[in-house]
């Protein structure tokens, strides 16, 4: 009977290093990578809930046009080529429409000149 206890407590300590130690040493990476990269996924979330810039894009829709920055009026922006092709930066509208960049564009926050009109 006495044998029997002490391979049963041999057997049980056996089973709580093959076991146990690993999965309480994954238990402890996993809470310190948490802690870890919990500073970094706080600065993701804050830059994705943030106001959009002039530069922000996503997929191709600009979130501010350069009609709210320079404050036109509905008149002017009717006859704009921007106005039109939303979905584009101002400058590159007015390229896609046939016009020439105008020079006040040069300047502006919009202005990529490595992107070509489609």
């Amino acid at each position: 009977m006495f044998d029997f206890l002490i391979d049963f407590i041999g057997l049980v300590f056996m089973f709580a290093v093959r076991i146990g130690i690993p999965l309480a040493l994954t238990l402890v990476i996993g809470h310190w990578l948490e802690k870890k990269l919990a500073p970094q996924e706080e600065i993701r979330k804050s830059e994705e809930t943030a106001e959009p810039t002039p530069r922000t894009r996503e997929g191709n829709i600009i979130y501010v046009h350069c009609w709210d920055i320079k404050r036109c009026e509905s008149t002017q922006r009717a006859q704009c080529a921007a106005s039109e092709r939303p979905d584009l930066p101002c400058w590159l509208a007015l390229q896609a429409a046939g016009d020439k960049v105008r020079e006040e564009c040069y300047t502006c926050a919009f202005y990529k000149p490595q992107t070509r009109a489609a």
